[in-house]
């Protein structure tokens, strides 16, 4: 399930929302209730059974 990171256009708090579908909502700063926000754009993160987070193994 992804994280998104938003800013309200309103009262400029940023805020991380758990989408729980693949279905674009709208979404709603908690702050100030304003539906005029903007996606930021995020890192992502992952883990591997390792547990050292990354699984890239590249070569040359």
């Amino acid at each position: 399930m992804p994280i998104y990171e938003y800013t309200c256009n309103n009262c400029n708090e940023t805020f991380s929302v758990l989408k729980l579908t693949t279905r674009e909502e709208e979404t709603t700063c908690p702050s100030c209730g304003s539906k005029e926000v903007t996606k930021k754009m995020s890192a992502f993160s992952c883990c591997t059974p390792t547990g050292t987070g990354s699984s890239f193994t590249g070569g040359t």
